[in-house]
């Protein structure tokens, strides 16, 4: 994502959100452009600053570093507005501006500095601020960005809400996470797998039923007790010459490697099983298995676990994975004991029930009979 605001940006929400891990990817932006930057810190010392964001993956070490811990707030304004006045500074960020704007005399001083110098100069100025102190702000700033966290079910999911930006869309909130070694990391900027050809693959396991294993598409199987019939399809791919990355959750994978290996085929398999941390994390991890093994196609087995621990983001989770192995030209097949909001996103639906399968597909409805033996398999 684009963090290129200008002008002042006021950057707030409750302590523990990302709002200085926020200003440190914009300052490490700047820097990797070859921008001075200067950071002033009300509250962190220059060797605990530097070593919280090496673990993030930034290097600050050519920033500026101001530690203004116990430095009365007049004496610090007129600090920042002369070295503004005579440095090249491209960036100044203060963390965290909350105390400074305590007084009403500070307020003043700081909305004078912020049109008397750092607009005539043409100084970015980002201020991070708790939002309750942070509303004088909003009639001076040119760009307010909120920042919101919600835990639930031990998962966490950041927003980021842009309120406010002169000269740019304003009124909406990205998602994004901060994951160790990446920093402050959006959904988008998630590093991708390179795309696949496309292919079209018979199994006799289920292309009774959907027709042609088709790259770029996606099934869904509904039923209990999915592990042999989506065994026995990864096997059916693999021997037409596909690489398959089969993702259990719930199950032990070694014998889930072993079934497909027993119906003559291979695959990678993986255990999935979510844990409780951020669903970014969950879906790198997806990409990352496509880049280790080159998959044609990913099986993804037992998804109801994702819903018990994701609740309702799981359906976010998956329809975006859906969408994203869609435009990588990846065959994906979910087993899953019933719906939960992805029958719209599949090209193909088989429901099982007993000893029947219907299954609904562009070409129409199907009755289909479930075989176990000798091998699994849906007869239509």
């Amino acid at each position: 994502m684009d963090l290129g605001f200008r002008g002042v940006t006021a950057i707030y929400g409750r302590p523990g959100v990302g709002k200085t891990t926020l200003a440190m990817r914009m300052a490490h932006e700047r820097l990797q452009r070859g921008e001075r930057v200067l950071w002033v810190s009300l509250y962190e010392d220059k060797e605990t600053f530097h070593k919280n964001a090496s673990l993030l993956g930034y290097d600050l070490s050519k920033a500026d570093f101001w530690d203004f811990v116990f430095v009365r707030t007049d004496a610090m304004l007129n600090q920042i507005v002369s070295a503004v006045s005579q440095e090249a500074y491209g960036l100044v960020v203060v963390d965290s501006m909350s105390s400074v704007l305590e007084g009403a005399q500070a307020r003043e001083y700081l909305i004078n500095a912020v049109y008397r110098v750092f607009k005539p100069a043409g100084v970015d100025l980002v201020a991070i601020a708790e939002e309750e102190s942070a509303t004088p702000l909003d009639y001076v700033v040119d760009n307010l960005l909120r920042l919101e966290m919600r835990l639930a079910n031990g998962v966490t999911e950041r927003r980021m809400y842009v309120v406010k930006s002169r000269g740019r869309r304003a009124g909406y909130y990205v998602e994004f996470d901060i994951l160790e070694g990446r920093g402050l990391v959006f959904i988008d900027e998630l590093p991708k797998p390179a795309a696949r050809g496309g292919f079209e693959a018979w199994s006799d396991a289920v292309s009774q039923a959907v027709g042609p294993i088709k790259g770029g598409c996606a099934y869904l199987f509904l039923g209990g007790a999915l592990t042999p019939l989506l065994a026995k399809a990864a096997a059916d791919l693999s021997k037409a010459g596909l690489k398959v990355l089969y993702r259990v959750q719930g199950k032990d994978a070694e014998s889930v490697r072993r079934l497909v290996e027993k119906f003559g085929g291979k695959a990678v398999v993986q255990r999935a099983a979510p844990r409780p941390q951020s669903y970014f994390a969950h879906v790198m991890s997806l990409y990352e298995s496509l880049n280790e093994t080159g998959a044609d196609v990913v099986v993804s087995d037992g998804v109801d676990l994702e819903f018990l621990l994701y609740g309702k983001k799981a359906l976010d989770i998956n329809l975006h994975e859906v969408q994203e192995l869609r435009g990588l030209g990846v065959a994906l097949l979910i087993g899953m004991s019933r719906d939960r909001g992805l029958r719209h996103a599949a090209d193909a639906v088989v429901s099982i029930r007993g000893g029947e399968a219907v299954a609904h597909t562009p070409e129409g409805r199907r009755i289909c009979k479930v075989e176990h033996a000798p091998e699994p398999a849906l007869a239509c």
